[in-house]
């Protein structure tokens, strides 16, 4: 069999087509994590997350974290935590968001203790949002666990 253009056309196309149909079967199975699962809504709602951001900048310091043996502990301080009308908090992980752990905090105790059982190692955004006087407020901290 003599090797002509034509044959040499032949095999380029179907080396390439191979590749390419190998690149999509790897491309399907990779898992996409997005930071939010309600991502677009997330978008559509920007603006009324930077009116948030803008008026609890004051409170940024309000939230404390430190870690005991066995427990990850959030203060409140108490000034604020009189105040609150609900709170809701949310250590999420922004390499996973299948390790996220979200929960209510007691704010009449003004203190949170998380189980470092529950946790696993590495960097978590603790955000901290609550209700006060009608108007939400939300607060983030990085926290990394060891």
């Amino acid at each position: 069999m003599k090797f002509t253009w034509g044959t040499g056309i032949f095999i380029f196309l179907t080396l390439f087509l191979s590749a390419a149909g190998v690149f999509m079967v790897f491309a399907f199975h990779q898992n996409v994590n997005l930071v939010h699962r309600d991502y677009y809504q997330k978008g559509v709602d920007y603006t009324e997350q930077m009116n948030v951001d803008a008026r609890s900048v004051q409170y940024s310091n309000s939230f404390q974290t430190r870690l005991s043996d066995d427990y990850l502990v959030i203060d409140i301080d108490e000034s604020l935590s009189i105040n609150i009308d609900s709170v809701r908090a949310l250590l999420f992980r922004p390499s996973n968001s299948n390790q996220d752990i979200e929960f209510l905090l007691d704010y009449a105790d003004s203190k949170l203790k998380v189980p470092k059982k529950d946790l696993i190692s590495g960097r978590y955004i603790l955000k901290v949002q609550w209700d006060m006087d009608g108007l939400r407020y939300e607060v983030e901290k990085a926290v990394n666990i060891q």
